[in-house]
């Protein structure tokens, strides 16, 4: 709250108090005011001529119990508003540590389900809990300022009288307790089904899997996965409701017994004489306000435990630590390569998997070199490209950049010098401009080589086409937005690629979504589009693939042949099989 807010929480606290002695102030009005009340009827009865002076001080005990309504009126108007204030800032400020931790984080721990499983809870309670925790000190600050001061005057009555209002709220206190615990382990237990459940919706309503759902009437089954998933959680969840309301109604039975019980004492104590008819109504009122205000504050405080139990979850995602980090005394990256990228002896396997996805790999890419990578699926060259952007540490080997290990580099100052176009390439729902403007954000937007760049991908034209230009929204997801195709699309991420300027761009199977024509048109001139750069191409599509200076075939994680095109056709081995195949089937149709 006070990193959210230091001002909101120090008036926050200011108002607490405030309103924690007004209630006490009124009491002791209206006792007055009975009380004077009562020395008028009784001035009047023994026939005193006076009584017309003691109700002018009844009219002032009345003024004075109306302004302090009026200010405690002021006073919850300028509390609500603080409240929310702090609602507004501490949920903002809770979102903001959670994306800023989402992206410290790194690449490996999305392949996680535990992982999956902390990022759900933290996202369900992060921006929820705080909220709940400062409506709850707020209110767990004003009932317990009232508290004292009712605590105060029942002590003046009877020093048992406070023990006897502890004593009832007891019960209701250890049920809450324990209803926070089950429902929080529950929860935990519980995750894996929630996430199931989210994922089921996603599918069902978003964009992504409509058509395939449609055309093989998917929805109904899906619709049913989701309902047993929702129904069995609603059981459960319903079973703790019900837990909680007895909970709630045996505090309630054991509050009302100790408020009749009281009034029966007041009253023996008003009839014996040992206080007055107004003390008797303060007492009263005191007695069954302090139960209320110590009931709520009680609850607040359960509320508290449960709030901190669940907020425990977005502590935990906070702890997770990154694996790749800066180093302390980090190595300068050089402003221009000289010798180039090298892979000595690398083996990576991913988490929780025995077997080893990549093992003692070695090859360089020179300044200036075309490298491609080609395999069958599996065989490890998206790894490579993973490790290669330092998105995973191998697990033993060396990645150099001109002979300096690259775990000696900062981390950001190191990927400048990487671009890539990934095989899941993202389709950003923004302005064209801002789209490619993505790949380098230090340059300003309006900066010429988002055109260049738009131009050396193929789809420089068709955007100058659209209504706005560059600055027309991609996608029908908001108002004014124009929808691409598939091909068009991951022209954009070849597009960002290009205007990254960096030192080595990598390739995903930059084809897999283009036309004949169009990947014609664009590698024809790609030597052209890199020069001076150095490319790490990964494709099926040898016709892609042919153009590179030195191509690696890996086999289970290995290099398995490494050459040209033509040194790799005279060797006569996989890769002059596999490029003889897909040869053939273009010459047969």
């Amino acid at each position: 709250m006070w990193q959210a807010g230091a001002k909101w929480t120090i008036a926050s606290a200011a108002l607490v108090l405030i309103q924690g002695v007004l209630p006490l102030l009124s009491l002791y009005l209206i006792k007055l005011i009975i009380d004077a009340v009562s020395g008028i009827i009784l001035q009047t009865r023994s026939g005193n001529s006076d009584a017309g002076v003691g109700f002018d001080l009844v009219i002032l005990f009345v003024g004075f119990a109306g302004a302090v309504g009026l200010l405690a009126a002021v006073c919850n108007f300028f509390s609500e508003y603080v409240k929310k204030a702090q609602t507004i800032r501490v949920t903002d400020y809770v979102l903001s540590i959670l994306h800023k931790k989402s992206i410290a984080v790194d690449l490996a721990y999305y392949e996680s389900a535990e992982y999956q499983d902390t990022l759900h809870r933290a996202q369900q309670e992060g921006p929820h809990r705080p909220t709940s925790i400062v409506n709850g000190l707020v209110l767990a600050g004003q009932n317990g300022a009232s508290l004292v001061a009712i605590l105060w005057l029942l002590v003046q009555l009877n020093p048992l009288m406070p023990f006897v209002m502890m004593v009832a709220v007891i019960p209701g206190v250890l049920m809450r307790l324990n209803y926070s615990d089950r429902i929080y382990q529950w929860q935990h237990k519980r995750t894996q089904d929630e996430r199931k459940s989210q994922y089921l919706g996603w599918m069902i309503t978003g964009e992504t899997h409509a058509r395939e759902i449609r055309l093989f009437g998917l929805g109904n089954y899906f619709i049913e996965q989701f309902k047993n998933i929702r129904d069995g959680l609603s059981n459960e969840k319903l079973r703790f409701e019900k837990r909680r309301a007895v909970g709630t109604l045996v505090g309630q039975a054991s509050a009302t017994i100790a408020v009749f019980g009281s009034f029966i004492y007041i009253a023996a104590q008003t009839v014996r004489g040992t206080i007055t008819l107004g003390d008797m109504v303060m007492y009263f009122q005191a007695f069954q306000r302090g139960l209320g205000y110590l009931g709520a504050l009680v609850d607040g405080v359960a509320a508290l435990y449960e709030d901190n139990l669940f907020l425990s979850n977005f502590y935990a995602f906070m702890e997770v630590q990154p694996d790749i980090e800066d180093p302390e005394n980090p190595e300068k990256v050089p402003d221009v390569i000289a010798k180039g990228f090298e892979v000595e002896s690398v083996t990576f396997k991913y988490q929780n998997c025995e077997k080893n996805v990549i093992e003692n790999l070695n090859f360089s890419i020179k300044p200036g070199e075309v490298v491609a990578l080609v395999g069958e699926n599996g065989a490890g060259k998206s790894t490579i490209v993973k490790l290669l952007c330092r998105l995973y540490d191998p697990i033993s080997g060396v990645i150099a950049l001109d002979g300096v290990d690259i775990r000696t580099l900062l981390v950001a100052d190191y990927r400048k010098k990487i671009s890539a176009v990934f095989q899941d390439y993202i389709r950003y729902y923004l302005t064209a401009r801002e789209n490619i403007w993505l790949g380098n954000i230090d340059l300003d937007k309006a900066d010429e080589r988002v055109e260049e760049s738009a131009r050396k991908a193929g789809i420089g034209e068709y955007l100058d086409g659209l209504h706005s230009g560059l600055d027309t929204p991609l996608s029908k997801w908001f108002r004014g937005g124009e929808e691409l195709s598939v091909g068009q699309w991951q022209m954009m991420a070849l597009a960002r690629a290009f205007f990254r300027d960096a030192d080595l761009v990598i390739l995903d199977e930059p084809a897999s979504s283009l036309d004949i024509n169009t990947e014609f048109r664009i590698f024809e001139k790609f030597r052209e589009l890199i020069k001076g750069k150095s490319a790490l191409i990964i494709s099926h599509r040898f016709s892609t693939v042919k153009m590179a200076d030195k191509i690696l075939l890996l086999q289970d994680g290995k290099i398995a042949e490494k050459g040209s095109h033509n040194e790799l056709m005279m060797l006569d081995g996989i890769y002059a099989t596999l490029y003889r195949k897909q040869a053939g089937q273009y010459q047969d149709f």
